[in-house]
């Protein structure tokens, strides 16, 4: 069966995305100092409760987080078009440590999902540490205040994941190697020339993108308090108005979408957690096979800006694992249909920052079956989201990784290439 490493596919595409976000034009050597800076924060988190299942078995859900951030702006001489018209944001690369150990977990007979045979101890989530990009816009800037809307994506390891042996409640956390996504709003108080008080709110979800078993995720939120070191600042508010862009012209495409990922069954999971005899030798096993899932997007565009497009189109969907679900269900008594082919309409919108693009969308099924446990359990639209790089050497082909989800549960992880066929404007 063919698999792909995907984490470590992953990681080089963010590095050469964070890349293409931070490269602007060459500043001279006497300005060069005042384009960085530092923050640190300290978050109060806790972790949210998305369901019924955990409901039942989340017991203590606080914990803390701390990062340190390298910050970098873009000024006005740059002369960038881009940064002009995000107000000048900040680009971030930021290392978060959080001690999750304290959230604990346990599953008593009352779990409403099946055989269950009570632990003789409490699970642990786990602390993480996370490496990530940030982009920060700003809503207001003053002279005193900043208000702003940050978004990250990233890695991030966690020290520890499901294990049947001593870890058997945590079905949140299953594999070491997770992705990191978050965003948060933030009031920044100046109290010297350089140097600023932080504080906001922040939320924050990782989890494995379907590629291991459980993968119900983390969800973590809560406020923020911080320092900053910002340099550049005085320099961002006083000649903000000083560049002009040239007017971006709107236009039309088609963006023509393929993709291939894996996904392991969150079926196989349910199955023999809950599903088989608790004296059975595969009783909360961990280990499931991997499958292939692709898919084909076609969307019409409209690009109204240099910093954004809206559209929306068809999403096909074929996944390779419907006949495996049909086993499962067999195997319960479940008469149900399957097909490995999904159909939807979805809408999009996608940000631009140079080369980098930010995709999130969201669909409705107008054709789904997959089994009993998609029946019960998905909902009948998914969202997805992306991070991509284009090449204008290759007329803008755009390669990416999107994660399909049913809010905020992981449905597969895929690699995307995308093409864009431009509308010319008749004279």
């Amino acid at each position: 069966m063919l698999k792909i490493n995907c984490n470590r596919f992953t990681t080089l595409i963010f590095i050469h995305l964070l890349s293409g976000l931070c490269k602007a034009q060459e500043p001279s050597p006497s300005n060069v100092s005042k384009r960085w800076g530092y923050e640190a924060d300290f978050q109060a988190g806790r972790v949210l409760v998305l369901d019924k299942y955990q409901k039942s078995y989340m017991r203590d859900k606080g914990g803390y987080s701390i990062g340190f951030k390298i910050n970098h702006a873009t000024l006005p001489n740059d002369s960038d078009s881009y940064a002009h018209d995000y107000h000048y944001p900040t680009i971030s690369l930021e290392s978060r440590f959080s001690k999750n150990d304290g959230a604990t977990m346990y599953r008593t007979t009352d779990y409403p999902s099946g055989n269950i045979t009570p632990a003789s101890y409490e699970s642990h989530l786990g602390n993480s540490l996370a490496l990530f990009g940030s982009f920060s816009y700003p809503i207001l800037r003053t002279n005193r205040w900043e208000l702003s809307l940050t978004g990250n994506l990233g890695f991030a390891y966690s020290f520890k994941k499901y294990d049947k042996e001593n870890n058997v409640d945590n079905d949140m956390i299953g594999s070491h190697i997770l992705f990191y996504a978050g965003g948060s709003l933030n009031a920044t108080y100046r109290f010297a020339p350089s140097w600023g008080l932080k504080t906001g709110l922040d939320y924050w979800h990782i989890s494995n993108g379907s590629t291991r078993q459980p993968n119900r995720s983390a969800n973590i939120a809560g406020p923020t308090l911080g320092i900053i070191y910002y340099p550049y600042y005085e320099t961002l508010v006083s000649t903000s108005r000083n560049f002009t862009p040239n007017a971006f012209e709107p236009y039309w495409y088609l963006n023509l979408k393929a993709g291939t990922g894996i996904r392991t069954c969150i079926e196989d999971w349910d199955y023999y957690q809950y599903k088989i005899s608790t004296d059975s030798p595969e009783y909360r096993k961990e280990h499931f096979p991997t499958y292939m899932c692709y898919s084909f997007q076609a969307d019409m565009m409209y690009r109204y800006g240099r910093t954004g497009s809206i559209g929306c189109g068809i999403d096909i969907q074929y996944s390779s694992y419907s006949d495996h679900i049909a086993e499962l269900d067999a195997l319960k008594g479940k008469d149900c249909p399957h097909s490995p082919w999904s159909a939807a309409i979805d809408v999009k919108h996608q940000f631009f920052y140079k080369n980098v693009s930010f995709s999130l969308g969201a669909g409705v099924y107008l054709y789904h079956k997959m089994g009993d446990f998609a029946k019960r359990h998905d909902l009948f639209f998914f969202n997805r989201t992306g991070l991509h790089y284009s090449f204008p050497s290759l007329h803008n082909l755009t390669l990416g990784i999107e994660v399909t989800a049913h809010l905020a549960k992981a449905e597969f992880t895929e690699l995307v290439i995308s093409y864009p066929i431009k509308f010319k404007k008749q004279q």
